[in-house]
């Protein structure tokens, strides 16, 4: 699963034993063709401001953050919502005003967390601009999802890869990850 993942089955195993194994690392790959990034001049861009107008409820803003995995507690999801509150209200009201937090996932999963309840807790009737996005798309639109927004955020305890991650870098997309597991590669620890 990931170069860590590797070491550690050397590490268990020992020089002796690793030796009669076979251990390979095999990065993971994603098809160009589906995950992309979208420029004016893409045949794909038109589709992409529908998308948008669509997501974003006809409102236009100037900075977008997307995390887009499951409602699960190793995910820490509620910690993201925290994080979003903290970055939010450090900006003059009307750059809060045009940012949103895109969470392409259950608001509320048995496996997981009640985050209508947790946004209930910590936003109040404030407005903090968060969206919550339970659409099952098909590669193509989450190739939309991925241009509409400007950074993708996985904030795991625990994450053997964080696919969201790999994806959204195809699309020219930054990353926020935690130092765990497979991220780790992927920013290039």
């Amino acid at each position: 699963i990931s170069k860590q993942t590797e070491n550690l089955n050397r590490a268990v195993l020992g020089p002796e034993l690793a030796k009669e194994k076979v251990i390979k690392y095999v990065p993971h790959g994603i098809n160009e063709k589906f995950f992309f990034p979208i420029t004016t001049e893409h045949p794909e861009y038109l589709a992409l401001q529908e998308f948008k107008k669509n997501l974003y409820g006809g409102k236009e803003y100037d900075f977008a953050l997307l995390y887009n995995a499951r409602n699960i507690r190793r995910k820490c999801v509620p910690d993201l919502m925290l994080a979003w509150k903290i970055f939010v209200d450090e900006l003059p009201e009307a750059k809060a005003k045009k940012t949103v937090l895109v969470l392409h996932t259950q608001p509320v999963d048995e496996n997981g967390t009640d985050l209508w309840a947790v946004k209930d807790m910590l936003f109040g009737n404030e407005e903090y601009n968060i969206i919550f996005d339970q659409n099952k798309y098909p590669t193509n639109i989450m190739n939309l999802l991925y241009n509409a927004t400007d950074v993708t955020a996985l904030i795991s305890s625990n994450e053997g890869w964080g696919l969201s991650l790999t994806e959204a870098m195809m699309c020219g997309k930054p990353i926020i990850a935690t130092v765990t597991g497979g991220m780790q590669d992927q920013m290039r620890f």
